[in-house]
């Protein structure tokens, strides 16, 4: 299937739909258009880690304290010391700590993806929408290794990024993160919990597997409802180039399926209409 074929359907606009919409297409449209026949996707066959035990769940948990240099997860739990402790054992004893609905989609503290979907209609949701930072063209104007994103739409780096894409069709209402590490997605969670205590906070993180693993346990500490998209291409598949990437010794480009860049979009979609 060609892009022009994949994205058909967002060309069909119906007159009804407000200028938030309009833009939603259009910047889906954009992402389109400037991707050329030499930067279309290579899939390789990269196997990822099978199995995450309870010990490597433990080392998660040690590895993120390590770099917790200001001690901000330390502080955060003990201010609920019995509440997160619960919470993060009764994490540890579940086989898994999320619900796999499908091949690529984890989901933290929600029944089921239509229940993230309804809960996105509500205006009292705040949505904190994460992108990895291996995923940023090699020639971002902001460099890669960086939580920055410029997000500039006359930009030619930016025109063929999929994160500006996103960012652009974002409600002014909601968060985004470009997420340079695993600890900086544990940080900014609870951060964005504590700046916010009468919202409900849901998030979407779009990394790779190992990383999804990494961060899944403080999820449930904190109970936060959301859900993590894997990530395809040259990603991290052991803990030395998980390690490197750590670092922002990262030369490969990450990407999500097709399908699943549709579902973001639907998505940006739902929340876009709940404030027009």
């Amino acid at each position: 299937m060609d892009l022009k074929e994949k994205f058909s359907s967002l060309e069909k606009k119906p007159k009804s739909l407000s200028k938030k919409s309009e833009d939603l297409d259009k910047n889906k449209n954009l992402l389109v258009k400037n991707i050329s026949k030499k930067d279309q996707r290579f899939s390789p066959k990269i196997k990822n880690f099978e199995k995450f035990t309870l010990f490597f769940r433990l080392k998660g948990l040690i590895y993120l304290l390590k770099q917790d240099k200001k001690s901000k997860l330390l502080k955060f739990f003990i201010k609920r010391p019995f509440y997160h402790s619960f919470n993060l054992i009764k994490s540890y004893i579940q086989k898994k700590p999320y619900i796999k609905e499908e091949k690529e989609l984890f989901l933290f503290n929600l029944k089921s993806f239509n229940d993230f979907k309804n809960r996105l209609t509500n205006k009292n949701t705040l949505l904190v929408l994460g992108f990895s930072y291996c995923m940023k063209p090699k020639e971002c104007p902001e460099k890669r290794f960086s939580p920055d994103c410029r997000h500039d739409l006359n930009h030619p780096v930016c025109q063929t990024c999929f994160i500006g894409k996103c960012i652009n069709s974002m409600s002014k209402e909601d968060i985004f993160l470009v997420i340079p590490d695993v600890y900086y997605i544990s940080e900014k969670l609870t951060q964005i919990k504590k700046q916010n205590p009468e919202k409900e906070i849901l998030f979407v993180i779009i990394t790779c597997n190992l990383s999804i693993h990494m961060f899944s346990d403080n999820a449930n500490m904190i109970k936060m409802k959301g859900l993590a998209i894997e990530l395809s291409g040259r990603i991290c598949v052991n803990n030395k180039t998980f390690m490197l990437a750590e670092k922002g010794i990262k030369p490969g480009i990450t990407y999500l399926s097709y399908k699943n860049e549709d579902m973001v979009f639907e998505l940006l979609s739902i929340r876009s209409k709940v404030f027009t």
